[in-house]
This record gives C-alpha cells, sequence and structure tokens, in this order.
C-alpha cells in the first residue's frame, strides 16, 4: 500500500453527493466514549443523543490522535497529527500555515460559523480572535479563545469588546446556532458549535444540580475503592452537565425539523477527549486509558446512513476531517495525515482500518505513543520501551498489564513493529527506539 494511499484513502471524488450536504459539527469538551446511551450507558439520561445514534451511526471505536484540548482541536481542523502541526500542547498558536476543514469548505460555498470555545490562538483568556487568518476561515464567529466560565461567561464577534451572556453558556451558545442554521439554511452550511462541558468545573444548572445521586452510580471496575466517594461525587456532577448539553443537543435537532433541512445536513457530535473519572484512581485526560483516549461519534445524515446501525471500525479524530470533505464533495488538501473513511461509511466498500496510532505529552517526562490493533493495545514511553499492553476484548477495563509477559511476546513484537511503521509514515521525530532523530 503506498504512502498516499495508507493517508488519504478513497478519493473525494468516489463519494461526492449530487448536492453538498449541510455540516453541523458538535464538540463536547471532555465527555467520554463510555457515557452514551448507545455505548450502553443506562445511568445517563440523554433521550437526544439516544435518538441521534438511532437515526443514524454509533461508532464504536473512535480515538483522539493526543487525549489533550488544543491538540486535538488541532487534529479536527486541520487532518494532521500534532507533532506534525506543531500543537502539542494546550495553549498555542495553531500555525498559519497548517490546512483548515473550513477553509475547504468556504472554497467550496459553504458558509461557515464557529461558536464556543476555540483554544487554538495561543494562551490569552479569554481571548479575542480577529477577523483573518487566525480564524481558519469561519466567516462567522462567535466564540473565545479558552476558558470555562459557564454562568459567567464571555465570547467575541468581530471586536475586541466582550459579550457577555446572563445565561448557562451552552444554552445561549445553542441559541446562536440555531439562528445560523435559519440564516444560511438556503445554501450549504458548516457550522462548528464547541460547548465547554462536561469538562470542569463540574457545576450543572440548577434544575439538575442534584439530578444525580452520587450513591446510585455504578463505578468502573477499575475505579479504586480508595476512590469512591471522589470518584461519585464527580460523576453526578459530570453527568448533570452531560445532561445539560443532551437538552441543547435536543433544541438543535428540532431547529433542522423545523428549517427543513434535517434530510441535507450531517450531524456529528464528538469530543476532543474523554475524562478518568477516577479510573486507575485518575481524572482528566492525557493518558492512553480507554477512558481518556476513546471519545464518542455518531453521525447523522439520512440519504446515505442507515439509521440504527454501528460502526465498529478503529478511527482516529485526525481522519474527521478529511472524511467530512469528502462526503461534503470538497478538496482535501495536501499534507493531510488523517484518513477518508467516506466510501467505507457511505458505500460500505471502502478499505476498513488495520490500526489507529495516537500519542500524547510530547517533550514531558510522560510522553507516549500508542497503538490499537483489533483489540491488541500497546503503549511505549518516551525510550521507547513497552510501558502496557492490553488485550481489549479480554481486559476491557486494562487491569492485567501484558507487557512484561513472555506469553505475549510475539503480540509485542508485532505490534512494536507496525507501531515503527507508523511513526515513520507520520513522520512523528521519534525512532521506534525512543530517540529523538535529528532535523
Amino acid at each position: 500500500m503506498d504512502r498516499r494511499h495508507f493517508l488519504l484513502g478513497a478519493t473525494a471524488s468516489a463519494v461526492s453527493p449530487s448536492r453538498p450536504p449541510n455540516l453541523l459539527f458538535v464538540l463536547a469538551d471532555q465527555w467520554r466514549a463510555q457515557t452514551l446511551p448507545s455505548a450502553g450507558d443506562r445511568r445517563l439520561h440523554a433521550p437526544n443523543l439516544a435518538r441521534l445514534a438511532q437515526q443514524g451511526v454509533h461508532f464504536d471505536r473512535v480515538y483522539a490522535s493526543y487525549p489533550v484540548c488544543s491538540p486535538s482541536r488541532a487534529s479536527l481542523i486541520t487532518g494532521r497529527f500534532p507533532h506534525a502541526s506543531g500543537v502539542t500542547r494546550n495553549d498555542l498558536l495553531l500555525p498559519l500555515e497548517e490546512p483548515s476543514i473550513a477553509a475547504q469548505l468556504r472554497k467550496a460555498g459553504y458558509a461557515t460559523g464557529y461558536i464556543g470555545k476555540w483554544h487554538l490562538d495561543g494562551e490569552e483568556r479569554p481571548g479575542f480572535v480577529p477577523p483573518g487568518p487566525r480564524r481558519r476561515g469561519f466567516d462567522y464567529w462567535a466564540a473565545f479563545n479558552r476558558g470555562h466560565r459557564y454562568y459567567d461567561s464571555s465570547y467575541f464577534r468581530d471586536t475586541p469588546e466582550p459579550i457577555r451572556p446572563s445565561e448557562f453558556e451552552p444554552d445561549y451558545q445553542t441559541t446562536l446556532a440555531i439562528d445560523f442554521i435559519r440564516r444560511n439554511k438556503a445554501n450549504p452550511f458548516y457550522l462548528f458549535l464547541s460547548w465547554g462541558p462536561p469538562h470542569t468545573p463540574r457545576q450543572p444548572p440548577g434544575d439538575l444540580k442534584d439530578f444525580y445521586d452520587p450513591g446510585q452510580f455504578t463505578l468502573r471496575p477499575n475505579v479504586p475503592t480508595s476512590y469512591d466517594r471522589e470518584a461519585r461525587n464527580g460523576h453526578a456532577g459530570y453527568y448533570g452537565l452531560c445532561t445539560a448539553l443532551d437538552r441543547c443537543l435536543g433544541r438543535l435537532l428540532a431547529s433542522l425539523d423545523k428549517e427543513n433541512v434535517a434530510g441535507d445536513t450531517v450531524v456529528v457530535f464528538t469530543a476532543d477527549h474523554g475524562d478518568m473519572l477516577g479510573s486507575h484512581g485518575l481524572e482528566y485526560k492525557n493518558v492512553p486509558h480507554e477512558e481518556s483516549s476513546r471519545i464518542p461519534l455518531l453521525m447523522r445524515y439520512p440519504p446515505k446512513l442507515a439509521a440504527g446501525s454501528r460502526q465498529d471500525s478503529l478511527i482516529s479524530n485526525v481522519d474527521l476531517m478529511p472524511t467530512l470533505l469528502a462526503i461534503c464533495g470538497a478538496e482535501i488538501p495536501e499534507g493531510v495525515q488523517g484518513r477518508n473513511h467516506a466510501s467505507m461509511l457511505l458505500t460500505g466498500k471502502g478499505e476498513k482500518p488495520e490500526s489507529i496510532f495516537a500519542e500524547g505529552q510530547i517533550g514531558g517526562e510522560g510522553e507516549w505513543r500508542m497503538l490499537v490493533r483489533g483489540f491488541d493495545k500497546l503503549v511505549v514511553d518516551r525510550t521507547g520501551e513497552t510501558a502496557h499492553l492490553y488485550n481489549l476484548s479480554l481486559d476491557p477495563y486494562e487491569l492485567n498489564n501484558l507487557a512484561s509477559s513472555r506469553w505475549h511476546r510475539r503480540t509485542r513484537d508485532e505490534m512494536m513493529a507496525l507501531l515503527a511503521e507508523w511513526q515513520r509514515r507520520v513522520q512523528d521525530g521519534r525512532s521506534p527506539s525512543g530517540l529523538k532523530k535529528r532535523p
């Protein structure tokens, strides 16, 4: 398989629809894959997410390319791994020369809009991003660079004067999104709606503050007993925020119906990374465990995607940019490293990926690389040594590290060889031995 086919997959022209669809891309910050009704979570009250899955596709095995806000968001915008785009930690400016999904769709005639947290314009908080190249092709702008102040928030339009909503931030942002849909329904539009929750602070709106009883949660088996109380309290606040976002999603879906564009719109719901929520005694993200690195993905497009279907292929969020460009009939720019899965999704004829690659904590003591092949999962540390090896089919909670097992030496060697191939293909700056390559 040549390098271009490995990275890009099928060409955009193979699956371009007769009329370009609208694209509504909804991102929740720090929402893990396991917390979805369609993933089997019976505790979460989220009827609109359940309905979206019933009307579209639930993706079982989607990973963040780098489970931290800015690096992951850079992958969504550019279709490139964070080490390639230069965004290897939070609060860095995405280089202006990097490709952009919004710029490509704008060239294709789309109205483009961004609402919510951006987190790709450096350290400024909340951060005014001026009109021009730093907005990466988004024309309508109701956003801020960074921050999580859900009840005292601010955002910017085209001037540096902040606008201060007086309500729960996602509710207000959803109202802006509904207005954008109404104003742009006559022609194809691309709207990226970026909600802050369920990222901390875990403070749901008033009517949901006590909606979940901490004592009623069944914690994952990898949450230590000593962490039980903290994990339960964390779950209650986290789930309250998830339910609040589900109500916002319901309003969005109703607006598509009202404006008679639901059948012409690709709806995507995903996250930038997950949240440990006490698993392995950890919180938040930036580790290769499943709760941090695996993310939700639901996609609805009635003319092309079978309602109520499931997709178990291994997918990285770096693949979403080229895949969505192809579905929209737009050109995939040079330099994109993500794989275009449009043919696989729309026709069932594309090649299913054998494996996915991810990275994290680049430049730090905890730097790691991860490879998932089938149900085998390998993690190496900054020196290139095997730190973790799991079989996710037999051990979904990653309780039995096989890294030192002599009975799994062959699997480890095969995975190391495949990881080395990935590192060469994506040019991640490290040799398989862990030594940093010369420029």
